[in-house]
């Protein structure tokens, strides 16, 4: 086993001003390979979408600071479900992780926050973002309805305002089969007919929608 401590929590809790929160379960263990020392730091595949998909605001190349002046414009903080975990080995993935501290400060903090959307990284799995947050932490039961429409709108008096959850298809390569087969991606295919890389662009456009980022 290989235990991981969260390296970026405590640096970088929710910012009081942010209207949003993208929330993923806890970095990789070698954070010292990080091309960047941040969330999504390892191979940066988050940040280079959301560079396309605003046109180009992060900067190229991508810095820590542009990435955080990037973040503030559009009051987006960065969080994770996990302090700190055991793996069963150095893989990336949520099936290898063995939560043993969840982050419960996050709730506290989207409380006294103008968060009014949480975005989470991935979704249904035992060690998933949405399933540790919603059950695990607000011990919720998920229904065939959110995991029909990937996402879910809190009362009011669950965080002292009103908070929609949503579970985003991952930026990631690895997940492009799955997002292949979405019935999101197969209703707007056609659009991207001509592309060389039409789920990639398909991301770009999506990605633009969720965060609410300008066009090019």
């Amino acid at each position: 086993m290989i235990t991981t401590v969260h390296q970026y929590l405590d640096l970088y809790p929710v910012d009081p001003n942010s209207e949003k929160v993208i929330v993923g379960t806890i970095h990789p263990h070698n954070t010292n390979e990080f091309k960047i020392p941040f969330f999504y730091g390892s191979k940066l595949s988050l940040w280079e979408l959301l560079q396309r998909a605003s046109g180009g605001e992060i900067g190229q190349p991508i810095t820590l600071s542009g990435i955080l002046k990037f973040l503030r414009k559009h009051k987006i903080s960065v969080s994770d479900t996990i302090r700190e975990c055991d793996r069963k080995s150095t893989s990336w993935a949520d099936s290898d992780l063995i939560p043993t501290r969840l982050n419960t400060e996050l709730l506290q903090q989207i409380r006294n926050s103008n968060i009014r959307e949480v975005l989470f990284m991935s979704g249904f799995g035992n060690t998933n973002a949405f399933k540790l947050f919603y059950v695990d932490m607000l011990g919720r039961k998920i229904t065939p309805d959110i995991r029909l429409h990937r996402e879910v709108q809190l009362e009011a008096d669950v965080f002292g305002h009103s908070v929609k959850l949503s579970i985003l298809y991952s930026p990631s390569g690895a997940a492009n089969i799955a997002l292949a087969q979405s019935a999101i991606y197969r209703q707007n295919q056609s659009k991207y007919a001509h592309s060389s890389t039409p789920l990639y662009d398909f991301k770009v456009d999506y990605y633009r929608e969720k965060f609410g980022l300008g066009k090019k």
